[in-house]
């Protein structure tokens, strides 16, 4: 297991750990858990974060009747909800942003690569990454002469990684349409975009899915927004 990491910015203040941060890294598996661990903390008290996190590079090393190919660009093979994923979640820290489950590609059973990961911070604002439950499986590619398109099997996998998180001032992602009030107009935004919908406002836990998670949100947060 190989892990690179890059702290992008300052360390600590006189005045405590800064309200957001930001980093790159690499993890490298072949099968076992990534744990990854930011060098520096956070702010662990605020009331409520947002997450960013940004797939930037994916590749696997496969194997085919013994011999090893790669590494192979498999980014096409994420769907773009996995290669970009935005979450939010309340303080004080200990805290986490959830479960997410990756199955790659969406319509192959098995898959050729399947993991569940998470992001938590602790107590004192160190951010960590987990991923856990890492399946490697077959998939078709086509390895070029003399052999064609032939399933391999999926050796290992390095995913290049940003991930991104802010404390931020109370939130109203039930306000849909931005007037400051979350009422009848937001319940019909929710209603007409129905379904699958990616970076879609009326999408208010982010999950690329529209459905009655978000209506029962508008519904928890009905009248003013806090401000």
């Amino acid at each position: 297991m190989t892990f690179i990491s890059t702290f992008l910015l300052t360390g600590l203040t006189l005045i405590g750990p800064p309200d957001e941060g930001t980093w790159s890294f690499i993890g490298t598996s072949s099968g076992d858990n990534v744990l990854w661990t930011s060098p520096s903390p956070i702010t662990a008290i605020g009331d409520n974060y947002e997450m960013l996190y940004t797939i930037n590079a994916a590749t696997v090393m496969v194997s085919y009747i013994g011999i090893t190919f790669g590494p192979i660009d498999v980014i096409d093979m994420l769907p773009e909800d996995v290669i970009e994923t935005w979450r939010a979640t309340t303080g004080p820290a200990p805290l986490d942003f959830g479960w997410i489950e990756v199955v790659a590609p969406a319509d192959q059973d098995p898959p050729a690569i399947a993991f569940d990961w998470i992001v938590e911070i602790d107590a004192k604002g160190y951010v960590s990454y987990r991923m856990e439950n890492l399946f490697l499986g077959q998939s078709d590619y086509d390895l070029g002469w003399p052999w064609g398109s032939v399933t391999v099997n999926v050796e290992s996998g390095t995913i290049d990684s940003t991930l991104s998180i802010q404390s931020v001032a109370p939130p109203c992602y039930a306000d849909i349409n931005g007037d400051t009030v979350v009422d009848v107009v937001d319940l019909l935004e929710a209603i007409g975009s129905w379904g699958y919908c990616f970076e879609c406002p009326a999408d208010i836990n982010q999950d690329a899915l529209v459905d009655v998670t978000d209506l029962l949100a508008i519904v928890a947060a009905w009248g003013q927004c806090p401000g």
